[in-house]
């Protein structure tokens, strides 16, 4: 058997991609194009009220892209302080003065490639509507005092039971649940949000045979913890087949089958503000107990009738590593990808019944190491050209083992010690959008495997 993983392979290439594609994410920004502020519209002059003259607007064309959840550019609009700290363009607000904060020489498109709301994603600022925000910005951008931190608490109780008559495990099959007494959560949900930018949760569900707890801690302008454990039975029924002249004529394994399913996972984010947005995770998952696995039935005429039960071991488990990267830079949108597998599968199966008096035994391993990563560029040049391109990388390492033995007069074994599968793939795309036209757009793409 060779080994899980070994340190040669070529999944190695992936990473250098990716470690070449990260020094792109750090090349210095452009300085901020100078404007002219004699084209701004002048500030209004009302003491500006936050409730009144500016919410609205920042409601209505701000924070669809600059709310509490994934703000483009890491730009919060939601709340003072982050709206204070900037985004990845530098600080946009200084509160005092209107004529050099980059709001406003964004939203009043006076920055090409900067328009806020960007062009086609909603209606441009009034030059009334710019007039309120400089006059609040000038005098000193007060906002609304906000909530206090938040708790809420929530669960949904239930108790009850199941009272079966007939087969027992064909219910269970059926239900995915035993008969006789349940209860517990059927849902719990707790949050507490002690800032505007920080907030906990905590879900789930407890019952019987069935569990889910799912933990988050996210702060917005640094990054997020995820976290959770989840595991839960199916039943199988142990009957074989029916035939009337056996005794009984649909026999049992008397056995409890079932399998118990589940996965726990991990994951840390990074939301720092000028900084690419970094998610690295981990999974494990895991598949153990007892399947029935009956065949039964025999051609007609035929003496044998493979009818009796039987039944399935399975262990199985797979690792998962991730790791995630977006970023914008000269215009260039970054994306990058990475996910490894490492897998192993054992199982077994016992078959006496349906040979008479022989005996049958399998036994099969199977293990597994594969790699992906995948890198992707896209930017738009104009407003009717537009380019991306995307590269992606694949490893997979797998072996496996098969034996089969019959236990009679004769005997028989059937033994395969080793089947080894390697796979490696390289994809290359170029994609380009061009609409120079009003009502005519071209596109095209090559891609090379």
């Amino acid at each position: 058997m060779k080994p899980l993983f070994r340190p040669s392979l070529p999944a190695a290439k992936a990473w250098a991609v990716a470690r070449c594609s990260l020094l792109l994410l750090f090349l210095p920004r452009p300085a901020a194009a100078q404007v002219d502020a004699s084209q701004l519209p002048p500030p209004a002059n009302v003491p500006i009220d936050f409730a009144r003259d500016i919410k609205p607007i920042l409601q209505t064309s701000c924070l669809r892209c600059h709310g509490p959840e994934k703000p483009r550019s890491n730009f919060h609009l939601d709340n003072r302080p982050a709206a204070l700290k900037g985004g990845d363009n530098g600080v946009d607000i200084l509160p005092g003065d209107s004529a050099r904060s980059h709001l406003i020489h964004y939203v009043s498109y006076l920055v090409d490639t900067m328009e806020m709301p960007p062009v086609g994603k909603g209606d441009p600022l009034t030059p009334a509507q710019v007039a309120l925000l400089r006059a609040w910005i000038d005098q000193g951008a007060a906002w609304d005092a906000g909530p206090p931190a938040e708790f809420a608490f929530s669960m949904s109780p239930v108790f009850g039971g199941t009272s079966v008559s007939g087969d027992v495990h064909k219910f269970r099959e059926y239900y995915w649940q035993p008969g006789g007494l349940n209860g517990g959560l059927a849902q719990f949900d707790l949050t507490e949000k002690t800032s505007p930018d920080t907030k906990l949760t905590l879900t789930g569900h407890a019952l019987l045979d069935d569990y889910k707890f799912a933990l988050s801690l996210r702060r917005d302008d640094l990054g997020f913890v995820q976290s959770g454990w989840e595991q839960y039975r199916k039943y199988f029924d142990d009957t074989g087949g029916y035939f009337p002249s056996m005794k009984p004529s649909a026999p049992r394994l008397g056995t409890d089958l079932h399998l118990d399913m589940g996965k726990a996972w991990i994951d840390f984010g990074l939301t720092l503000p000028n900084w690419p947005q970094m998610v690295l995770g981990y999974e494990y998952d895991e598949k153990y107990g007892q399947e029935a696995t009956t065949g039964w039935g025999a051609p007609p005429g035929a003496g044998l009738r493979n009818i009796a039960p039987a039944s399935h071991h399975i262990d199985e488990e797979m690792h998962v590593i991730k790791f995630d990267l977006d970023h914008e830079a000269l215009g260039v949108t970054v994306e990058e990808r990475f996910r490894g597998q490492f897998y192993s599968l054992h199982t077994a199966y016992t078959n006496g019944a349906a040979r008479n008096s022989a005996v049958e035994n399998v036994h099969e391993t199977n293990t597994y190491f594969q790699g992906a990563n995948t890198l992707r560029l896209e930017r738009k040049f104009t407003d009717w050209f537009f380019v991306s391109a995307g590269y992606l990388y694949s490893q997979l390492n797998s072996d496996a083992a098969f034996a089969d033995s019959v236990n009679n007069n004769i005997g028989l074994v059937v033994r395969v010690p080793q089947i080894t599968l390697e796979k490696e793939s390289h994809v290359f795309n170029i994609n380009a959008l061009l609409g120079p036209f009003n009502g005519l757009t071209l596109s095209g793409g090559v891609e090379s495997e």
